[in-house]
Formats: structure tokens, sequence, C-alpha cells
């Protein structure tokens, strides 16, 4: 795989009627393309990791296509700012955009990353070409869970809490568990409960029927948190497709990133005007 480069952008600035305006930035994680005319995917993670929580499927993409992956405020490598949701990741996915002259591009989210995903489609029509979903953030959870999720925060910290949830996370072995807990972002507890308490509000079901563009929905028959039933909804909604991955909870960019690479493929080369890649076997839906 080609390296990666980390690149800082600046953002649009938060502004209030008692300050001046401030500039932000925005990390990101870039693969520069090897053929120029290929495509670009930008890959949006869940709340409460960062980017690098697709090296594994970065690594299984096509070498030739130009790739970011990037820190949405809060995560990462990217600054903590005043404020989180998916309308305020999406104004800084554009602002990545327009940093590196990327017209039009291929958007993959996994978690409420979908949900931002989705909002950006609907949007930017014109500056999204497909919208892939991984573990989907169609719906806003319940809010017995979101409090329940806060009161752990508080108790033991995002890192444990994360880690908490995923005890038995389907295909997580130990090593792959290890290398979800190097990945999250940890913050201060308030800080980690407001990104939080945002990413359990989204709900990318709303924006989907003004999705315009072709879509997968990629989930795991065992994703408790997001599960199949509301993946089936979105590609209903939007006239796409779904993928069930038979053993795989929510988090298949871990446990199962060939396979999730090769439908990112399948769809991105069946927008493309040539013959499409074969699609990797399908799992059985449900």
């Amino acid at each position: 795989m080609s390296s990666l480069e980390r690149i800082v952008f600046g953002t649009t600035a938060d502004t209030n009627a008692d300050a001046d305006a401030t500039t932000h930035s925005t990390s990101a994680l870039l693969r520069q393309g090897g053929r120029p005319g290929s495509p670009t995917v930008l890959l949006v993670h869940p709340a409460n990791l960062r980017a690098r929580c697709w090296r594994t499927v970065l690594a299984a993409l096509p070498a030739d296509w130009r790739c970011v992956a990037v820190d949405l405020s809060g995560h990462g490598a990217s600054p903590r700012r005043a404020g989180y949701g998916p309308a305020r990741w999406v104004s800084e996915c554009v602002a990545l955009l327009d940093a590196l002259d990327v017209a039009r591009v291929h958007v993959v989210g996994a978690s409420v990353g979908a949900a931002v995903a989705v909002e950006l489609a609907a949007a930017h029509p014109d500056r999204v070409a497909s919208v892939t979903t991984v573990g989907g953030a169609f719906r806003a959870a319940e809010p017995a869970d979101t409090r329940e999720f806060l009161a752990a925060i508080a108790e033991v910290g995002v890192r444990q809490a994360v880690l908490d949830v995923l005890a038995d996370e389907p295909g997580l072995d130990e090593a792959l568990f290890a290398a979800v807990a190097a990945d999250i972002s940890v913050n201060p507890d308030d800080t980690a409960a407001a990104i939080w308490t945002a990413a359990a509000a989204a709900a990318g079901l709303d924006a989907a029927p003004r999705v315009r563009c072709p879509t997968l929905a990629i989930v795991g028959d065992g994703d408790r948190g997001c599960p199949v039933a509301d993946s089936r909804a979105f590609a209903d909604l939007t006239g796409g497709r779904l993928a069930v991955l038979v053993g795989h909870g929510h988090l298949p960019m871990y446990t199962a990133p060939a396979r999730v690479a090769a439908y990112i493929a399948s769809l991105v080369d069946g927008t493309r005007p040539h013959q499409p890649r074969r699609d990797p076997e399908r799992a059985v839906n449900p």
C-alpha cells in the first residue's frame, strides 16, 4: 500500500455574538493515488475512534485510488471544538474536499460516520459520487441507552466505556480488540459526553430520501447497536444494495477489512465508465 501522510487544513470558523471568528484546523490521513483520473474515496470513522481505524481497509483498496480518512473534530489529531454533530462534521468534510481540490468523491462512513456520509450526499449531491455505509447509525439511540453510556463515561472514562461495550463483539479476537483499544480517541469526560450525545442523536434515515447517488449498506448480522433492519431500510429508501456480513458485529472494518474493501470497490467501479470488477461473494441477506 502507498504510504499515508498526515495533512492538516483549515475549516470553517466558529462564531458567536460575543467573540471574534476563530479558524480551526482538521487533520486527515491521505494516500495519494497512482494514476490521474482514479477515484477519490473519503472515509469517515465512528464516534470515539479515529481516521486510522480504516488502515486495513485502505491497504485492501486499489493502490491507484486516492484515499483520505478524516479525523472529525474531537477525534484523533483534530482539536476539540465547541459543538459536535453531523452538520458540523459535514462542513469539515466539505472543507477537506475543497483543500484537496476534489470535485467529486466516493464517501464511506461507519456508524455515526455513515450518518455524516448520508448528510453529505444529501446536502451536496454534486460532490458525492456514491455512499457506502458500514454499520450505519440510521436511527437515534434509545434515550435509556444514551443515559447508560453517558453514566459509564462519567464512571470509568470513555476508553473503558467503549471497551466494555465491545467486550463480546462478534469477530473481535484479542489482537483486534487491542487494535480497537489503541484507536479510541480519549477525551475529557465532558467532551466525550458531548460527542456521544451528538452521535446518539444521529439519524441517517432522515436524509436518506434526498440521496441521489448509488448506495451500498454493509452491516454485520451481529450488530446490536445499528441492526440489519436499519441498513435494509436505508438501502430500500435509496434504491441501493445491502450486504450482510455473517458472523460480524459493529466493526467490520477491523474484523472483515478485505470484504469491506471488496464491497466498496464493487460499488465505486460500478459508477465508473468501464467494466466493473466482479462483485465479491455476497452474504445471504436474512
